[in-house]
C-alpha cells in the first residue's frame, strides 16, 4: 500500500509539473517566431523539362492582408524565369518586394528527398523576416542562410505572429509544374517561440494536395 501511495504521489507531482508548464506556455503571449519543417520526395525529375517546380508559402496572417513569403525549389522566377536553383521571395499584390537565390542546379535524381526548415519572425516594430535553414538535398547539398540563401523580409502593422496558421501555408503551397513527378510534399511539424523560448510544438503532419499538372 505504501508503494502505491508513493507511486500515486509521484504521478500527481509529474502531472502538476506538466500542467504548470502548459499554463506557463499558454500565458506567455502570442508567438514572435514560427518554424516549419518541410519534406519533399521527388519520384522522377526531368532536367530537360525543368520539372517539377515546387513552392512553399508562409504568411503572418490568414486574410491576405500582408505580403507573404514564397520558397521556390528547382526554379527561380523573381523578375525573370530561370531554371533550377532555390529562391526565397516576398510578394505583395503580385509584386516582388525582396528576393534571394542559391545555386542553379536542376533536380535529376530519382526518389530524392529534400528537407528544410523555414522560419518566420517578427520584431516589435512589425518587421517580418523569413529564413530557410538546415536544408538537405542531393541536388543542392546543404542549403539555407548559412550557404548563401539570404533572409528576406517585409514590414507589417502586426505586433506578433498570433494570426499565423499552418493551414494557410499548406493551402498555398504546391507544385506548379509537373506535380506528377512528386511523390509527396509535407509540412511535418510547426514550432512556436516567444522571446527565443519554445512555447509549443505542433507535430501534426500536413500533406499538400498536389494539383494535376502532367509532364509533357
Amino acid at each position: 500500500m505504501k508503494a502505491t501511495i508513493i507511486g500515486s504521489a509521484t504521478t500527481l507531482a509529474v502531472f502538476a509539473l506538466v500542467c504548470s508548464i502548459s499554463l506557463a506556455q499558454s500565458s506567455s503571449g502570442p508567438p514572435d517566431q514560427v518554424e516549419e519543417d518541410w519534406q519533399v520526395v521527388i519520384a522522377s525529375p526531368s532536367a530537360v523539362e525543368v520539372g517539377p517546380q515546387l513552392t512553399t508559402c508562409m504568411s503572418p496572417a490568414t486574410d491576405n492582408s500582408t505580403p507573404f513569403f514564397a520558397f521556390n525549389l528547382n526554379y527561380r522566377d523573381a523578375q525573370a524565369f530561370k531554371p533550377g536553383g532555390l529562391q526565397a521571395t516576398v510578394y505583395s499584390s503580385g509584386s516582388v518586394l525582396d528576393s534571394s537565390s542559391q545555386g542553379d542546379a536542376l533536380c535529376q535524381t530519382s526518389n530524392e528527398t529534400i528537407a528544410w526548415t523555414q522560419r518566420m519572425s517578427i520584431s516589435s516594430s512589425g518587421r517580418v523576416t523569413c529564413t530557410v535553414v538546415n536544408g538537405q538535398s542531393t541536388t543542392w547539398g546543404q542549403f539555407g542562410d548559412a550557404q548563401g540563401l539570404n533572409p528576406v523580409g517585409f514590414d507589417t502593422a502586426l505586433t506578433s505572429l498570433g494570426s499565423y496558421s499552418p493551414t494557410t501555408s499548406v493551402a498555398k503551397s504546391g507544385a506548379g509544374w509537373q506535380s506528377d513527378r512528386v511523390t509527396s510534399m509535407t509540412l511535418l511539424r510547426v514550432r512556436y517561440y516567444r522571446d527565443g523560448v519554445l512555447i509549443s510544438t505542433d507535430n501534426t503532419s500536413r500533406s499538400v494536395t498536389l494539383s494535376v499538372t502532367q509532364s509533357q
